[in-house]
């Protein structure tokens, strides 16, 4: 089914008027802090000082000022990480900063003035959520603080076809905040890996293995005024991804908006490359009512390619909590921009469009679904020697739900389902499956979590089956050893694969503020086996 504009354009405008004003209740909303430690391809793993509070099927955000932008719906927890899906498009990476908001009982004989939020600036470790609005945002904080970590990946292999092989990668970050109290600031984060047999070619190629991600002075001009010069990614229009340049913005009350001039790092090496110039301008407003908010940015960019249009559109996002227990959130981008042939047409086309909602109605049970919808983005002069040979851009659909349940206190029990599919699919690809989990079962604390997913497509059909178990051992050290078995059948003539797995973490502190992580992962075929080893030292500062 192709999505028309017309569709979208009312779906957009009902979502937005959504809303309604959220009511108070005999809990306390706090704020965790927890750091990105790893990816895979199904998971993103997150560390937290402890994870008391925060629940399966709970959303870890994103904050941006006082935004709370959802990430990651959490499907698997231990005591001190968590592991889940991300939320729509969102990039995540390595050290990013994610927030729980868990809740903690208020006793009936506290006064009303004790309950009343105590506003928190954003990058705060833990605290009451901030309600400010853009306009009070905190300038005056200063202080350095940063992490550094070195990785390394070790892949082990009896197989003929694959080469034992050790990689390393190193990470730094630093924000420098109000250096000397002046109103100037400084942040980087950058990355090097490399494959240790393969060290003698980076001399002759030392950008790609060198990754700047991050790499800007910004200013303060006053509360609502701010510049940015150099390689920053604005968590305003995070889908544009990190940009070169200069990046203005400006605010009244609840509203503000921004300028960009600059240019796209390299595609393969992220590299700088005045060639790829864009600009662009969004705006947006925030809203706060009692403890819901509501958040709408918009913004147009034209990239280009050598100084010639690459891309043109339009970008939406709208979050708000302020339906009583429920998030929503939508984000979508308009092409405005086609070349085909020579001829060039400035035409909208919707490329794609996210939506998501999550419904609360008690610490029992909740909800969420989501829709997604999207072409594959075309860059015309980047790909202009073969653009013409491009059959119909197709729409890829695709449904996701999740119901999670708490029948009893420590008891967690999971449902998902999703359903995607495209025009030349042989038939639409589904997913379905569950979890349920045991929190620290009494005498012996182990938490244990058994799996199950169902995979049907047009080329291959199978499940995964998977058992969990956690533990933490003294105040610093945290245990969990995780059996898979995947089972698939190809409808081609590739065979079947009949997949076991095992993977053993240990994470701890050496001493404050060193910490130690060890993970090994080994899986087992009929004709092969393999491992994988992951060793990870960190430290902040």
């Amino acid at each position: 089914m192709i999505l028309k504009l017309k569709t979208y354009i009312i779906f957009l405008f009902i979502v937005c008027l959504c809303g309604g004003r959220a009511f108070a209740s005999s809990y306390e909303k706090i704020e965790k802090t927890g750091t990105v430690t790893y990816k895979s391809s199904q998971n993103v793993y997150v560390k937290f000082e402890n994870t008391a509070g925060i629940l399966q099927g709970d959303t870890l955000y994103q904050k941006t000022e006082n935004r709370m932008i959802p990430a990651i719906i959490i499907q698997f927890i231990s005591t001190k990480s968590v592991a889940g899906e991300t939320i729509g498009d969102i990039d995540l990476k390595v050290d990013d900063k994610l927030y729980a908001i868990v809740e903690k009982e208020i006793p009936e004989s506290v006064s009303e003035e004790s309950k009343a939020p105590i506003p928190v600036a954003a990058g705060s470790e833990e605290g009451t959520v901030s309600t400010e609005p853009f306009s009070r945002r905190k300038i005056n904080e200063s202080g350095i603080s940063g992490k550094f970590s070195v990785q390394s990946y070790s892949n082990i292999s009896n197989s003929p076809y694959f080469a034992d092989n050790q990689r390393w990668r190193y990470s730094f970050a630093l924000k420098a905040k109000n250096i000397g109290g002046s109103r100037l600031s400084f942040s980087d984060y950058m990355t090097f890996a490399y494959r240790a047999d393969q060290w003698s070619g980076i001399p002759n190629n030392f950008g790609r293995s060198l990754r700047v991600y991050d790499f800007a002075l910004n200013y303060n001009f006053n509360r609502n005024t701010s510049l940015w010069l150099g390689r920053h990614l604005n968590s305003k229009i995070s889908n544009i991804s990190s940009i070169d340049g200069l990046q203005f913005e400006t605010g009244i009350g609840e509203n503000y908006t921004g300028i960009v001039a600059g240019s796209r790092p390299n595609f393969t090496d992220l590299g700088f490359n005045l060639k790829l110039f864009e600009y662009g301008i969004y705006i947006g407003r925030e809203d706060s009512l009692s403890t819901g908010y509501m958040n709408n940015t918009m913004a147009f960019f034209e990239q280009t390619n050598d100084f010639k249009t690459d891309r043109r559109f339009l970008y939406f996002q709208h979050s708000n909590s302020l339906i009583p227990n429920t998030n929503i959130f939508l984000s979508t981008e308009v092409d405005m921009y086609k070349q085909i042939s020579g001829v060039k047409k400035n035409e909208f086309q919707l490329t794609s469009l996210f939506a998501s909602v999550r419904y609360s109605p008690s610490r029992i049970v909740s909800f969420s679904f989501s829709y997604d919808a999207r072409k594959n983005v075309i860059y015309y002069e980047t790909f202009k020697n073969f653009i013409d040979s491009l059959f119909e851009n197709e729409t890829r659909q695709g449904f996701n739900g999740r119901i999670n349940i708490r029948p009893v206190k420590s008891v967690f029990v999971g449902l998902t389902g999703g359903y995607r599919y495209q025009k030349t699919d042989i038939k639409p690809a589904r997913n379905f499956g569950g979890y349920l989990s045991y929190s620290r079962i009494p005498a012996v604390e182990i938490t244990p979590t058994l799996s199950y997913t169902k995979l049907i497509t047009s080329y291959i059909e199978g499940g995964v089956a998977g058992l969990r178990l956690s533990r933490n051992i003294g105040n610093n050290f945290d245990v969990s050893v995780y059996y898979r078995n995947t089972q698939y059948k190809f409808y081609s003539t590739i065979a079947n694969l009949n997949q076991n797995s095992i993977s053993i973490d240990l994470s701890t502190y050496l001493f404050n503020p060193v910490f130690l992580s060890v993970s090994y992962e080994g899986i087992f075929e009929q004709t092969s086996t393999s491992g994988r080893i992951l060793l990870d030292l960190t430290t902040r500062f």
